[in-house]
């Protein structure tokens, strides 16, 4: 079972590439990829995960056609989950472990190889819109082109001093022009158009979308549309804060589901593979609502709510409706999405190739989930989670009361699984960075800080 820290040449993706050759298919034919991503959206702000406050019918409708992975994680904050999803590499690995900073000249490393790279070099026509804050486009104004996507619309995040609103009177690059929205501009109804309009016009040759929406991240403000349908699942008890969260989720829903038909107006739902993940864990100032217990937000944390986010996949004729078990990380969207595509993956990566889940193929399924963030790690399997501090948390997935329940065990007859996971963990926590090394991220320059003082 290949669970290790460096996945090899992605086999499944050049035996594609050889049936595409052999079968002489047109660029045309093969699939195009759309991966979204919402901001600060946990497994439990959708309704197909259970959440009886939160109205999501066309992701809903993605689940219910396509696959919903019950096991999926990401780091629990933006800039090592956003890393790690374009390059396939561990935080540890690419040394972003932690949230970015606004210091001079600090970016994502323009030698990281991005999925975007690929198709690109694959002839796909690649676009990406929404959050970037990888970097600030004042100074490094050509940061989406030098990794890997053709066309770009992106909130600003700080800009010349100054952070920008993502929502109203957004603040927005597009194509390396500047603009500033006026107060009834919304900025996420930005981000979607400008894909709309690359759908449009790239339907004829395969494209490549990374969607990392500016929704539903605070500040929790009310969208200009929807509010009705969003309140329809509200209860009488939901503070202001939430009701604005919920509104914020349900818009995001919607601005899905104008993508979807999209797709559907142009005939091209058949050949487009659909992904819609979360970058962590909902803010903690939310409570969620599940089956029987009330769920607080746990972005930041290293726990279940912490990294546990939804991940659908949808692509009709090819993907049959179901439920997934299996363990799936962030990491591991890269080498996937590559062997859809049948691109050949000819470097090595951290993810692992899982594109048989989603055709019900051949392959090797994760034994366990490995994630970082800052000074933190664990390992997660299937009943416990280890984390670096030694703690065992017995964590069975029988429901959403036992998985977040974060309890943590002592018994002795443990411990053969404890000593097993310390082993994987102290294995991954010994991988060094081979980009950034220096201190680059905000948490880094707080513990320097500390340590002068």
């Amino acid at each position: 079972m290949n669970t290790g820290p460096r996945s090899s040449i992605c086999c499944i993706a050049a035996c594609l590439l050889v049936v595409w050759n052999a079968l002489g298919a047109s660029a045309n034919d093969r699939p195009n990829i759309i991966v979204i991503m919402a901001d600060d959206v946990g497994a439990e702000g959708l309704a197909c995960y259970g959440s009886s406050i939160y109205a999501t019918p066309h992701l809903d409708q993605i689940a219910a056609e396509g696959l919903r992975f019950e096991n999926a994680y990401a780091t629990p904050l933006c800039t090592p989950t956003r890393v790690m999803i374009m390059s396939g590499l561990y935080p540890n690995r690419t040394g972003y472990r932690a949230l970015i900073g606004k210091g001079e000249g600090v970016r994502l490393a323009p030698e990281i190889r991005t999925f975007a790279h690929d198709f690109r070099d694959a002839g796909y026509a690649t676009a990406i819109a929404g959050k970037w804050q990888l970097g600030k486009f004042d100074e490094c104004p050509n940061q989406p082109v030098e990794h890997g996507f053709d066309e770009y619309c992106m909130w600003t995040w700080f800009y010349k001093g100054k952070k920008s609103s993502r929502y109203y009177g957004p603040q927005i690059y597009r194509d390396g022009k500047v603009t500033d929205g006026d107060a009834n501009d919304f900025g996420p109804d930005d981000y979607r158009d400008f894909l709309l309009d690359f759908i449009d016009r790239k339907k004829d040759k395969p494209f490549l979308v990374y969607f990392p929406m500016a929704l539903v991240h605070s500040p929790f403000i009310n969208p200009p549309d929807l509010q009705k349908r969003a309140a329809s699942t509200f209860t009488s008890d939901l503070d202001k804060q939430t009701r604005a969260f919920g509104h914020m989720i349900t818009y995001m829903d919607q601005i899905v589901g104008d993508i979807m038909a999209k797709l559907k107006e142009h005939g091209l739902e058949d050949n487009t593979l659909v992904l819609f993940t979360g970058d962590n864990g909902t803010h903690k100032s939310i409570t969620s609502k599940l089956p029987g217990m009330n769920l607080k937000g746990g972005k930041g944390s290293m726990t279940e709510a912490g990294s546990r986010v939804p991940l659908l996949a949808w692509w009709p004729g090819h993907i049959k409706p179901a439920v997934r078990d299996e363990f799936f990380c962030l990491v591991d969207v890269l080498p996937t999405i590559h062997s859809i595509a049948g691109i050949e993956l000819n470097r090595k990566v951290d993810g692992m190739d899982l594109s048989h889940l989603l055709v019900d193929g051949e392959g090797s399924n994760r034994g366990h989930v490995l994630i970082n963030y800052g000074r933190g790690y664990f390992v997660r399997e299937k009943r416990f989670r280890l984390n670096q501090d030694g703690k065992l948390y017995d964590i069975p997935v029988t429901s959403d009361s036992s998985r977040y329940s974060e309890t943590v065990t002592t018994n002795p007859a443990h411990n053969p699984d404890r000593i097993r996971l310390q082993k994987i963990l102290d294995d991954f926590i010994a991988i060094e960075p081979q980009y950034n090394k220096g201190s680059t991220d905000s948490r880094k320059k707080k513990e320097r800080t500390k340590k002068k003082q």
